[in-house]
């Protein structure tokens, strides 16, 4: 937990030189430098200097929406030729601001309620799909963990691609690679709780510690060799937060079928736009594998600026103006409404703010799907 010592040694280590600015997100869609990490960093100096002055009152107010209009996307820390962890000190900061924001605080009650964001019975994190799937997958129900069960690879679908029918074709994918490479795995099911990804983004590190305490247990039941995940939010809960055995290999789905498929029987040669989700690729350095498997099933990368899409850090949910004022601006630097190229990511969240803003997308798997199809099933 950061304390006040902390925050003052930050302080002195940020030479304020504004490198972090114009490479922000948050600055580009607004232009106002009180939204940038530097302009975060002056209320905190304030808020270190006058803490009276914080703790209620418009200044309070002023300073959660300042804390909380971020997507975490870690530009910042990357930029910092200081290497000040920026987003370490906002987040741990939000922990006493949530409080002003009803939609987040409904958040933290459905996980803490339900197990899930959405506050959904969480026996129906795999209800849905697996009714939708079972014609394809006539076996799929034995893949769904119960006591007793044990299996090598677990795969840990995620809120997001449990309760949102877009991601029901991406795990139709997943499954079908899976079968495809005769890989034997199980899902958690009713006994998958959220990650804690959501919870650290309040700063609610302890609540979030108690679900990933239940999914390790379960993890040492299933005997877990391996657990790979397509959500990003997600794998930096399981290799940061999980306490899970390090003889555990934790990768993201990416790296799994990069290291399991060396070829495909047909190749898709097709163009695609990629877009590198923050969380992966800058928070986890997940860098190579999704190219490497892009290029094993014939899609020509067109490389974008590796910048957010707006979907990361709660900002959706907390100021969704802004969240899209971002991925407007990304469309029109790409020029992604002008070119007839589609977008391609591997993150359920970057999909969902590409597609909700008209720009088809699609998640790798869901091409490497096709690769490997014969034509029979096509």
């Amino acid at each position: 937990m950061t304390g006040k010592i902390d925050i003052t040694e930050l302080l002195k280590k940020c030479v304020q030189c504004g490198s972090c600015i114009l490479i922000c997100p948050i600055y580009r869609a607004t232009g106002q430098e009180v939204f940038s990490p530097r302009g975060k960093l002056y209320y905190l100096k304030l808020k270190d200097a006058l803490p009276e002055k914080f703790d209620d009152g418009e200044l309070a107010k002023d300073y959660a929406s300042t804390i909380f209009t971020c997507a975490f996307c870690g530009r910042c820390v990357e930029t910092c030729s200081s290497e000040v962890k920026l987003t370490d000190i906002f987040r741990e900061q939000r922990k006493d601001t949530v409080k002003l924001f009803p939609k987040l605080m409904q958040i933290e009650e459905n996980i803490n309620d339900e197990m899930n964001v959405y506050g959904l019975d969480n026996e129906m994190r795999s209800e849905s799909w697996t009714m939708e799937l079972e014609d394809d997958f006539p076996d799929i129900e034995d893949k769904i963990y119960s006591k007793g069960k044990t299996s090598d690879i677990v795969f840990f679908v995620g809120c997001l691609m449990s309760f949102r029918s877009r991601h029901t074709n991406v795990l139709k994918s997943i499954f079908k690679v899976m079968k495809y490479i005769d890989e034997d795995y199980l899902v958690l099911g009713g006994e998958e709780f959220c990650c804690g990804h959501p919870l650290d983004l309040l700063g609610k590190v302890e609540e979030a510690d108690e679900l990933r305490a239940h999914n390790t247990e379960v993890f040492n039941k299933i005997k877990a060799k391996t657990i790979v995940t397509d959500c990003p939010g997600c794998l930096e809960a399981l290799r940061d937060h999980h306490k899970i055995d390090s003889s555990v290999r934790i990768l993201h789905l990416t790296e799994y079928f990069d290291e399991k498929i060396d070829s495909v029987p047909k190749k898709l040669n097709i163009k695609l736009k990629y877009h590198d989700p923050c969380e992966l690729f800058r928070n986890n350095k997940v860098i190579q594998a999704p190219r490497n498997l892009m290029k094993k099933i014939g899609i020509e990368v067109i490389e974008m600026e590796p910048s957010c899409c707006g979907g990361g850090g709660m900002l959706r949910v907390t100021n969704n103006e802004i969240a899209q004022d971002i991925i407007d601006q990304r469309i029109v630097k790409e020029k992604l409404k002008e070119e007839d190229i589609c977008v391609v990511t591997c993150c359920p969240s970057c999909l969902e703010q590409f597609e909700q803003s008209g720009i088809t997308t699609w998640d790798i798997v869901e091409h490497l799907a096709q690769a490997i199809s014969t034509e029979e099933e096509k």
